[in-house]
């Protein structure tokens, strides 16, 4: 988890934590945990959603290639598939 007493906008040193605490100052403590919190779910669904996009568009390459084999037919000469093309 982040490190607390930092704004996780600008990274600005928040008041101290006794501070913090005192309802009556107002204390941005509980704002900018709230803040980490959803940047880090937000940054969890990016990763998953990244994740789902990179499978989904290696299952389309693996389909291309098995109808290009298909296309070209059992005589048609195999070209190796390059090193850099692979999944």
């Amino acid at each position: 988890m982040t490190e607390t007493g930092r704004c996780p906008y600008c990274g600005a040193v928040s008041p101290s934590a006794d501070a913090a605490r005192q309802p009556a100052e107002g204390g941005f403590e509980p704002l900018y945990r709230e803040m980490r919190r959803i940047r880090e779910i937000a940054e969890e669904r990016t990763a998953g959603d990244a994740e789902r996009r990179i499978a989904d568009l290696t299952r389309q390459v693996q389909e291309l290639r098995a109808t290009v084999a298909r296309l070209r037919g059992p005589g048609a000469a195999a070209r190796p598939v390059p090193a850099s093309a692979r999944g």
